[in-house]
């Protein structure tokens, strides 16, 4: 019969367990997904059983209510972070409102974090000993978005009771997709060079837009079609 072999990280007040090797039963705690989770802000101890193996004491220190003190510094394309007040840190990526407990990147007292063209925030945990520091989150303002090419030859061609809207564009490592709009309202996106649509009976307004990875858009082009 095997002992269990698991992960543990604590972040703030909550305590996080995976098993890396077959399937495991950790006492106090509740399954989410593939992993294990409890909430308590002091130290404790716990078994940890391994389906059809053996059950293994487990530890996790406390929480205190110190945090970890944080000096940024820019450097074109890196942030340069020093860490003061604990022995190890845990470096947490939080993507979109979502952060994951096994992502953590355990560093010293020094690190160096790329910028990008979005905004990107981090949680930062130091450990002394047993103890867990509160979690201190942190952003890194954005690099300066690269401008953003407009397309060309925008034109339009109608076809009975339907009008194509046709440009023409060379995209880079940033596009994503082109916007639509008409009269001001967006109406679609597509990564073609063209675009069907309902011909009016009135005098349009029709604007294309270029979308980059990074959500941000260019200031469009716009023609006008006038039945």
């Amino acid at each position: 019969m095997e002992d269990p072999v698991v992960e543990v990280r604590r972040i703030g007040a909550k305590v996080f367990l995976r098993s890396l090797e077959g399937e495991v039963i950790p006492e106090g705690f509740s399954r989410i997904d593939n992993y294990w989770v409890r909430e308590q802000i002091q130290a404790f101890c716990f078994l940890v059983k391994r389906v059809e193996g053996k059950k293994k004491r487990q530890c996790v220190g406390g929480l205190t209510q110190e945090k970890v003190s944080i000096d940024v510094e820019y450097h074109q394309n890196k942030v340069k972070l020093n860490l003061k007040g604990f022995d190890t840190y845990e470096l947490y990526a939080i993507e979109g409102d979502r952060l994951s407990p096994w992502g953590g990147k355990k560093v010293l007292e020094q690190l160096e974090v790329n910028r990008d063209y979005i905004k990107r925030c981090y949680l930062i945990v130091g450990k002394r000993g047993d103890t867990y520091s509160e979690p201190t989150e942190f952003c890194v303002d954005p690099l300066p978005h690269p401008p953003i090419k407009e397309v060309e030859r925008l034109d339009y061609r109608v076809l009975g009771d339907r009008l194509y809207l046709i440009w023409s564009y060379e995209p880079d490592d940033f596009f994503k997709e082109f916007v639509v709009f008409e009269d001001d309202r967006e109406i679609g996106t597509t990564k073609a060079y063209m675009f069907e649509l309902k011909r009016q009976d009135k005098k349009t307004t029709y604007k294309v837009k270029v979308r980059s990875i990074y959500g941000k858009e260019s200031n469009g082009v716009s023609l006008s079609y006038n039945p």
